[in-house]
C-alpha cells in the first residue's frame, strides 16, 4: 500500500528540516571557530551557509540559541565518542585507547575543540551547567575504576582529578592552539603522523607517572 501524499509531505519537510538545521550547525561550528564567538554575527553564518538569515532565525531565535545548539552538539559528540573505562582491562589498555581518542577528536575536529575552548574561557552558563550534570558525574565512574586499579597494584596513587585535567591539557592543545603547534613543527598542515607522534610522547609520559610499566 503507498503511503498517503500527507504522510509524504511531512517526512519531506522534516528531512529539508534536519538537513538546513545541520547544515547551520556545522557552518556556525566553523564560523565561531574562525572568529571568536564575540564577533561572529548570524549573518557570517548565514552568508558562509548560502541562506537567507532569515533561514537562520527560523530555527534559531538569536545567536545565543545558535550558539548553545552548536556547544550541545559538540558536548554530546565527546561523551559518545571517548568511551567509559574498562576495569576488567587495566589501565595501560585504557589510558592507552584514552589518550588515542581525545587526540583523534583534535585532529578530525578541530573547530569544536576551539568552540568548546572558546565556551569555557568565557564562561558560557550552558556550558559550565552541562560539565557539571554531565562530565562531573562521569569523571566520578573513571575515579572509581582507577582506584580499584590502585586498590589492586596496577597502578600507584594519582590525583585522577589532576590526570584528566593533564590529558585534556596535552590531547586538546592540538587543536586549540594548532598554529603553535604547527610553527613549532615546522608545518603548514598538521599530517596524521603528527598526532601518532603525539599519542605514542603523551600516553609514555601518562603511563610513567601513574606507576604503569612503560610501553
Amino acid at each position: 500500500m503507498s503511503e498517503s501524499p500527507k504522510r509524504t509531505k511531512t517526512q519531506l519537510k522534516s528531512h529539508i528540516r534536519a538537513q538546513n538545521q545541520a547544515l547551520i550547525l556545522m557552518t556556525a561550528e566553523r564560523v565561531f571557530a574562525r572568529q571568536g564567538l564575540a564577533k561572529t554575527t548570524t549573518q557570517m553564518i548565514a552568508d558562509e551557509a548560502g541562506l537567507p538569515k532569515a533561514n537562520i532565525h527560523y530555527y534559531y531565535r538569536s545567536k545565543k540559541d545558535l550558539l548553545e545548539a552548536v556547544l550541545e552538539s559538540i558536548l554530546q559528540l565527546w561523551l559518545d565518542s571517548v568511551s567509559q573505562f574498562n576495569v576488567e582491562t587495566g589501565p595501560r589498555h585504557n589510558l592507552t585507547r584514552y589518550i588515542s581518542e581525545k587526540l583523534d577528536q583534535s585532529r578530525l575536529n578541530p573547530n569544536a575543540s576551539k568552540v568548546f575552548a572558546m565556551a569555557l574561557i568565557g564562561e558560557e552558563p550552558f556550558v559550565l551547567e552541562f560539565l557539571r550534570r554531565f562530565f562531573v558525574d562521569e569523571l566520578q565512574k573513571e575515579k572509581q575504576t582507577i582506584n580499584r586499579w590502585v586498590e589492586q597494584g596496577l597502578m600507584k596513587p594519582v590525583a585522577v582529578e589532576h590526570l584528566f585535567i593533564t590529558i585534556w591539557a596535552m590531547t586538546q592543545t592540538y587543536a586549540d592552539f594548532d598554529a603553535q603547534v604547527k610553527i613549532l613543527l615546522k608545518k603548514d598542515e598538521l599530517e596524521e603522523s603528527d598526532f601518532d607522534e603525539a599519542k605514542q610522547f603523551v600516553t609514555r609520559m601518562v603511563l610513567l607517572s601513574c606507576g604503569i610499566e612503560d610501553i
